[in-house]
């Protein structure tokens, strides 16, 4: 068999993942040519174990991991790719607003390390089982995380700034003067 014709399209990857998930997961459809699994925080390691031991998904390759705030629940979202085929699949997993926990990809695949400490870091998403979980870009004492839609963020108002001891602006030479411009 040629590597073309062992090539998946998005229907065929779409009937091979119902096979190979049957109940793990809640919905299976296709969007925007994206193969979107959506599963339950629990059965995710098992999901994502399947997903890159089949030989026909062979999903060996995490992309990324983003974290999502929708105000009323939260949402870690898996990009996987394949280099045996060209369907992208993602992994939607909703989550709790208020506790926000979801079991650590870490030991299968390695990039998911850094990935699921950033999403800690901005979005407060735990990752149960993760080798390191700690802040990544943020100080470890900041006491919020800044990409949650609730956050508030620490800055200075533009009330609060001094503007002390300026003089008046100068004009250049032939500039008219600011009172009577339009």
């Amino acid at each position: 068999m040629t590597a073309e014709a062992a090539r998946l399209n998005a229907p065929e990857a779409l009937e091979r993942s119902r096979d190979l998930l049957g109940k793990l997961a809640r919905d299976l459809t296709i969007s925007d040519w994206h193969l979107v699994i959506e599963v339950r925080p629990g059965d995710l390691p098992e999901v994502a174990l399947r997903l890159r031991d089949d030989e026909k998904l062979s999903c060996k390759y995490l992309s990324c991991i983003i974290g999502v705030d929708y105000m009323d629940w939260m949402e870690a979202l898996y990009l996987l790719r394949s280099q045996d085929h060209s369907v992208p699949i993602r992994i939607r997993v909703r989550l709790d607003r208020e506790k926000p926990e979801v079991p650590s990809v870490a030991y299968i695949w390695s990039a998911a390390n850094w990935h699921e400490r950033e999403s800690y870091d901005f979005f407060g998403i735990r990752f149960l089982g993760h080798p390191d979980l700690r802040r990544i870009l943020t100080r470890e004492d900041y006491d919020t995380h800044p990409m949650k839609k609730d956050a508030r963020p620490h800055r200075v108002r533009r009330t609060e700034w001094q503007w002390e001891n300026l003089g008046k602006p100068l004009r250049l030479p032939g500039e008219p003067e600011r009172s009577n411009r339009s």
